[in-house]
């Protein structure tokens, strides 16, 4: 199993330890972070800290679970680094240089597919992208070290797995078994854990999701659904909306002052036919295009980068996404609606 490659948790003792996951860390990164902090806390000086942004789900559940994150910290005062959820530099954003020039112990857990980038030694970086959340490996740390999984421990899990799971749209059998483990333990019914990050729809966001509608391309090739928008904020929301409405593969973002903000959501019935991964597929060799970096999952994945407009690169997704799907039908036609 991975753990056993990293040192057991009950061996951290008297260390001041930060807790690190990528830019705008999103729910797993946090559900992650917040669980090692429960369990490092009594016997360690711990901080929790996230590059430039986290958020706002992110943001709901750290309130709920009633921890501080600290925006850029300095790594100065820390003797290791943990660092979760991501394993590329460019992850890293205004950090990256900080992290590049820390002198103590760095740990590196994650379950993206691997970026080839050296962040910690070979020895301290375990990368596994057969599980569908980074909590998933967390859990199975803490276990291992024979830490007792708390409430509020187990309900940070569960809203990690939960999401990044794209609510269980991904999830294998070990998934399910481990949900039903940690909702055991945080006395919680699933609805009351969807409480701890699910915020009620804010007029702004509401009309993000209409606008992203209103203003929706759509291309269909063979019995795929393709479609592109742009919003002025929630990318991922108003994704997700119109895969709801019926896109098997939506692309929403925005560029603001040359910052170019994409995100993509695949339906099951994509992921299932098409066997498509956006992250692989799309995302990461948009950076090509659009000097930035792009991650996430097959099914939910997103970009950062540089373009003074957004037609263009929503543009390149769909090209991307029509050289993927053409490897295994090459005569593939792409008709516009």
């Amino acid at each position: 199993m991975w753990c056993l490659l990293l040192p057991s948790l009950s061996s951290f003792k008297k260390k001041r330890i930060l807790l690190l996951s990528h830019s705008r860390a999103d729910i797993d990164a946090i559900a992650s972070s917040a669980a090692l902090f429960f369990a490092l806390k009594k016997n360690n000086s711990v901080s929790i800290g996230i590059p430039d942004c986290i958020s706002l789900s992110a943001k709901s559940l750290a309130k709920s679970l009633g921890i501080k994150c600290q925006i850029n910290p300095s790594t100065e005062n820390f003797d290791i680094l943990i660092l979760l959820d991501f394993n590329s530099k460019n992850m890293l954003g205004s950090m990256r240089g900080q992290i590049e020039k820390f002198s103590g112990k760095i740990f590196l857990v994650d379950h993206h597919a691997g970026s080839n980038e050296k962040i910690a030694l070979a020895a301290n970086t375990v990368i596994d992208d057969s599980y569908v959340a980074a909590s998933e490996m967390i859990f199975e740390w803490l276990k291992k070290s024979r830490f007792k999984i708390g409430k509020k421990t187990a309900a940070a899990l569960a809203c990690g797995i939960i999401e990044d799971s794209a609510h269980f749209m991904v999830a294998d059998k070990k998934t399910f078994s481990m949900m039903a483990e940690l909702i055991e333990k945080s006395g919680k019914n699933i609805h009351q854990i969807f409480l701890l990050y699910k915020n009620p729809l804010d007029t702004g966001k509401k009309i993000a999701m209409l606008k992203a509608a209103e203003r929706a391309q759509i291309f269909k090739a063979g019995n795929i659904v393709l479609a592109i928008s742009k919003v002025g904020a929630f990318e991922a929301e108003s994704a997700m909306a119109m895969i709801r409405n019926g896109a098997d593969i939506a692309f929403v973002g925005n560029s603001e002052k040359g910052i170019l903000k994409i995100s993509g959501r695949a339906s099951h019935f994509a992921l299932q036919t098409a066997k498509i991964d956006l992250a692989k597929n799309v995302f990461q060799k948009l950076g090509v295009f659009f000097s930035g970096s792009g991650g996430g999952h097959a099914g939910a994945a997103a970009f950062t980068g540089k373009s003074e407009t957004i037609q263009e690169p929503l543009q390149k997704c769909i090209d991307l996404t029509m050289d993927f799907l053409k490897i295994k039908n090459p005569g593939l036609q792409l008709k516009k609606f």
